[in-house]
Parts: C-alpha cells; sequence; structure tokens
C-alpha cells in the first residue's frame, strides 16, 4: 500500500467512527443503530439512483442539434458515395428517417433504454424535423438548387421586380 492509500483508509475508518457514534444514543441497542444505519444506507442509494436516472435524461438543447447536423452530414455523404457509385440512394423522407434512425440509436446508447430514445424522438419529432428541413434546405441552396419555399420565392420574386 501507497501512503496515500493508508492515509485514506484512516480517513475512512475515522469517518465511519464518527457515523456510528453519532447513531449512538443513551440507552440505544446496538440493533437499533445497525438499524438506523440500514435505513440511512437504503435512503442513500435511492437518492444515488435517481440522480442517474435524472443524468441519463437527454435534454434537447445545442449538443443535441449539432448532433442530428453530423447525422444529416453523414446520411449525406452516404448518399453522394451511393450516387457515385450508381447504387440506390435515399431521397426526402428517407433521408428524414436515416437520420432520426441514427439520433434514436445515439440517445438509445446514452440512456441505456430503447424506450426513452422513442420517447425523446416523439416528443421533440417537430424539432428534430425542423432542424433537418433547415439544414437540408441551406445545404441544397449551398450547392445550387433551388427549393426556396413558397415565402422565400415571393421575396425572391419582388425583390427582382423592385431591381428592374
Amino acid at each position: 500500500m501507497t501512503t496515500l492509500e493508508i492515509i485514506l483508509l484512516v480517513i475512512n475508518l475515522a469517518l465511519l467512527t464518527l457515523y456510528i457514534t453519532s447513531k449512538l444514543k443513551v440507552n440505544q441497542s446496538l440493533s437499533a443503530v445497525i438499524k438506523e444505519v440500514k435505513d440511512d444506507i437504503k435512503q442513500s442509494s435511492e437518492v444515488v439512483s435517481e440522480l442517474v436516472s435524472k443524468a441519463k435524461d437527454i435534454v434537447f438543447d445545442e449538443t443535441v442539434q449539432k448532433t442530428i447536423k453530423e447525422f444529416i452530414m453523414i446520411v449525406e455523404e452516404k448518399n453522394q458515395l451511393a450516387k457515385s457509385k450508381g447504387e440506390a440512394y435515399l431521397n426526402g423522407d428517407d433521408k428524414k428517417h436515416a437520420v432520426i434512425g441514427r439520433l434514436s440509436e445515439w440517445v438509445s446508447n446514452l440512456t441505456g433504454s430503447t424506450e426513452k430514445a422513442v420517447h425523446f424522438v416523439e416528443d421533440n419529432q417537430s424539432k428534430i424535423e425542423a432542424i433537418i428541413d433547415e439544414y437540408i434546405s441551406f445545404s441544397n441552396k449551398m450547392h445550387g438548387k433551388s427549393t426556396l419555399s413558397e415565402a422565400e420565392k415571393i421575396i425572391a420574386e419582388k425583390l427582382l421586380t423592385q431591381s428592374k
């Protein structure tokens, strides 16, 4: 044992002694003290368990949004490779489903629960789809594809007529 381990062992024993002596009361039997210690351990384990389960909850934040964008890029990359090889590739809703499937798997791996992943995707579906649509629309514009929304088309037409 190293010196640090010995010091930690002594500190732990001292803390244990202080804890047990704090539980001792006048005219209290040893079995009552042991029962009280067991109750404390049980309460502590429940609190720790609750904290761990809360820590596994996924919050829809910037990290999740960034992860969704990374999954979109992965799906797009795979599509580009498939196109270049002349293989079948994903379009429209199939791309969304592929990204959502990857996101579900990611959440499932983080939480350790497929059920939590399904609930997370269901609860945040509109946000997830909005990010996917926005990102794909932006990507298409960067590649010169015209996928403007109706509002964007009207604005573009007004800008063209005003500039003439």
